[in-house]
């Protein structure tokens, strides 16, 4: 696969357990200013907050000028402009299944919107592309109309759907007909990792008052986006709007999640298995970012989970003054309950003393779950996938996530996401389980997989992988590393990743066995499990059916009991999660019927585990809707 990003160094072998594995933190950061608004306040005015002055949904293409730096810009232009579509192309929406970012502007407006593609313009290609309002927009005019003051804070939003590699995303505005710009910077790498996707849409809101200074603003005021890639991905705009600015307005440009750091690495986990009783919670923290016209005295953090113990924690609040950035956290864990099921916590910022007026960009729904079987540190959203690392086309590659052992497990699986990719058909897959070598300091390989040749219902789906001659057992204080290979070839297979996590906890190894560690990494979507592997039904000493099959409504599990016996019966979805659980207990032995309510699962294809005399039977179970 192409853009794939590696350290300075590309490879490095045996890193240093202290640089690798430092606990991260979620303290509040010293505050900072954004370029353009250093040692400046926000201007105190009559306002209108909110109203929208301007808008333009590229209905009109000739609203619009496309240009370039040409082959002398820094960085020089050679191919790959602006263009108003109204679709994705097709050399994109082809790559979907791959990549999964979105394949449709779903803005408010629908129809024209303007796209630089730089995956079209090819590896030869670099960009350095404008996309800029024609005439020129008189805001002053529009100020006095709407009874606004002439310098009144003022905000640039617009929908945007990308994925986004190395290339850099600019809008800049222009208070004198073009004659001077002044730019600012969206979706940084530090907000936005290095292969992730966009939502679908996003709503970006850039404060640009900066741009007047101390004056006002003017009759001919020019909007511009600029893209600068080169063989990276595609972003596409739409509804360009001027607004009113608000005078309070926090805007979280990141949210996270870690183990709580005074025990551990700090490594997030959303998937935490139920041997893991000593699992000592997870904190929360956000990047936030002074996006309204007045200083805030004081902005926290509030974590609310009301499923797990009636958590609801509120960090200390921070000042944030205006335009600056700064990280709030809440570093009292969350402790996750012992019993199997999902625990949503809601991320909140709060403001001393007012009420933010824009809510919808300081919320987020994280979900950790406590699972029968699986343990895993992906938060079950794909946001992209990896096939290969730069220089490496066709070769080998294995690569995975860096894992805390709390408690004593048995490992029995590995699990690995796979994408919707005709071409893997036939193809091998392994995983393996590397354990941290203090003495060495290198990881020592601990158990390996059999290769798994992947079929058609693999694809878009978590592979079960069982270890080799049987469990394996891990313990307390054991840092692992749990890795999905692949063995190369034309057709490299890719494998998911997730959320963007802690650097240095997403290793791999390249064919020639070098490690490497991605720089701004995606949790990769592969995960450990102490499920008893099925057996044979010819060699157990029971029998199990299920009917009718597909479902709809109701599917019966009927077995047959040689000897009595402790009967278990779960039913699990393809990524792993258990939809179903019955402990039946102690059964006598004879014939038996347990009828599952198949209405209230999504139509899909589900495992049906039959545990007895410690044995499992699996069987394959689809539900139609």
């Amino acid at each position: 696969m192409k853009k794939v990003y590696l350290l300075a160094g590309a490879l490095a072998a045996g890193f240093a357990v202290n640089a690798q594995y430092n606990n991260a933190s979620v303290a509040a950061k010293n505050n900072r200013n954004l370029p353009g608004y250093a040692n400046k306040k926000g201007p105190s005015v009559e306002k209108a907050e909110g109203d929208v002055l301007y808008t333009n949904t590229f209905s009109t293409p000739s609203d619009w000028v496309f240009s370039n730096a040409g082959a002398a810009g820094v960085p020089p232009h050679t191919a790959g402009d602006w263009a108003i579509v109204n679709a994705m192309p097709a050399g994109l929406t082809s790559q979907i299944p791959t990549y999964g970012f979105p394949g449709a502007m779903l803005s408010n407006s629908g129809g024209n919107f303007a796209l630089v593609n730089s995956d079209a313009a090819g590896a030869s290609a670099t960009q350095n592309a404008y996309l800029t309002t024609a005439a020129g927009i008189d805001l002053a005019a529009l100020l006095t109309t709407n009874g606004s003051a002439a310098n009144a804070p003022m905000y640039l939003e617009f929908t945007e759907i990308y994925r986004h590699f190395l290339e850099e995303f600019y809008v800049s505005i222009s208070n004198d007909g073009g004659t001077t710009w002044v730019e600012f910077q969206v979706n940084p790498e530090a907000e936005v990792p290095v292969n992730t996707n966009s939502g679908n849409p996003e709503e970006e809101v850039v404060n640009i008052t900066s741009v007047i200074g101390g004056g006002n603003w003017g009759s001919d005021v020019r909007i511009r986006f600029r893209y600068q890639g080169a063989y990276d991905w595609f972003w596409g705009v739409d509804d360009v709007k001027l607004v009113e600015a608000w005078d309070n307005d926090v805007k979280v440009t990141n949210f996270y999640q870690a183990t709580d750091v005074t025990t551990t690495n700090g490594f997030d986990y959303f998937i935490i298995n139920q041997s893991q009783t000593s699992f000592p919670g997870a904190t929360f923290g956000a990047e936030i970012l002074n996006n309204g016209t007045l200083a805030q005295a004081g902005v926290a953090l509030n974590a609310n989970a009301p499923s797990a113990s009636a958590y609801n924690q509120t960090g200390t609040a921070v000042a944030l003054p205006f335009a600056a950035t700064d990280s709030i956290s809440v570093t009292v864990p969350m402790m996750i309950p012992a019993a199997v099921g999902d625990y949503p916590v809601t991320l909140t910022t709060q403001l001393t003393g007012v009420t933010d007026s824009e809510l919808t960009n300081n919320t987020k729904v994280m979900t950790i779950r406590r699972d029968q079987w699986l343990y895993g540190r992906d938060d079950n959203n794909r946001t992209g996938a990896i096939s290969q690392v730069t220089s490496q086309t066709d070769a080998a590659l294995s690569i995975g996530n860096v894992m805390d052992i709390f408690d004593p497990m048995d490992i029995t699986i590995i699990s690995a996401r796979l994408i919707n990719q005709a071409a893997a058909e036939g193809q091998e897959i392994y995983g393996q389980v590397y354990l941290y070598d203090v003495p060495t300091d290198d990881w020592v390989i601990l158990a390996e997989t059999d290769p798994h040749a992947i079929v058609a219902s693999d694809l878009d789906n978590f592979v079960n992988m069982p270890l080799i001659g049987g469990a394996v057992t891990v313990n307390a204080g054991d840092l692992l590393l749990v890795v999905a290979g692949h063995y190369g070839g034309t057709n490299e297979v890719a494998f998911g990743l997730a959320q963007p996590c802690e650097e240095q906890s997403v290793i791999g190894f390249t064919a020639d066995g070098q490690s490497f560690a991605l720089t701004t990494p995606n949790a990769v979507m592969v995960r450990i499990s102490d499920q008893p592997l099925s057996v044979d039904e010819n060699t157990a000493d029971f029998s199990v059916n299920v009917f009718p099959n597909p479902a709809v409504n109701e599917a019966t599990v009927s077995f047959e009991l040689t000897n009595t016996s402790d009967v278990t019966l779960t039913v699990t979805d393809l990524a792993g999660k258990v939809v179903y659980t019955n402990n039946l207990g102690n059964t006598t032995a004879g014939k038996h019927n347990v009828e599952i309510n198949t209405a209230v699962l999504a139509g899909g294809i589900y495992a049906v585990n039959f545990s007895a005399n410690n044995s499992v039977v699996t069987k394959k179970l689809v539900v139609k809707k």
